[in-house]
């Protein structure tokens, strides 16, 4: 392979899958006084936003297969931040306990600061646009579809 066929080959998968990665450990170095990784916080804002949502709603509401979200929402209900409303996991809603919620007010601040980083570092306008891009971007059935 020549090198401008190896260039060729650094999609932009690649290129967000690394821009990802970097945000990740900034927003996880933020977070860290909390003791939730970026996917926990993600997963408890969601829940706090929709208190009568279930596991599957709660799993496309942040793009992932449920299977994921219970990997993530396991260490959180052994911690006592997640319960599950009548306690069947699979047909209840999802709630944040007591702790649940004090432990996601108290690590919106460390969020917010991350992102701050990040609207400073790209600027508002770059940002606004990358928000836009990315919720642009097909899901899996309109790329099968085509």
């Amino acid at each position: 392979m020549t090198e401008d066929s190896l260039r060729d080959l650094y999609c932009t998968c690649c290129h967000v899958r690394r821009a990802a990665r970097k945000l990740t450990r900034m927003y996880e170095a933020a977070l860290e006084p909390s003791g939730l990784t970026a996917m926990q916080f993600a997963i408890l804002a969601a829940i706090a936003r929709n208190p009568s949502a279930g596991r599957v709603q709660i799993a496309e509401l942040l793009d992932m297969d449920t299977s994921t979200l219970s990997r993530g929402l396991a260490p959180l209900m052994r911690e006592g931040l997640v319960a599950v409303a009548d306690g069947k996991i699979r047909s209840g809603h999802l709630e944040l306990t007591a702790d649940g919620r004090k432990t996601f007010e108290a690590a919106v601040p460390m969020w917010q600061k991350a992102q701050s980083a990040v609207h400073k570092a790209l600027g508002g306008t770059q940002t606004k646009d990358l928000h836009h891009l990315l919720m642009e971007l097909p899901g899996e059935a309109a790329i099968a579809a085509r």
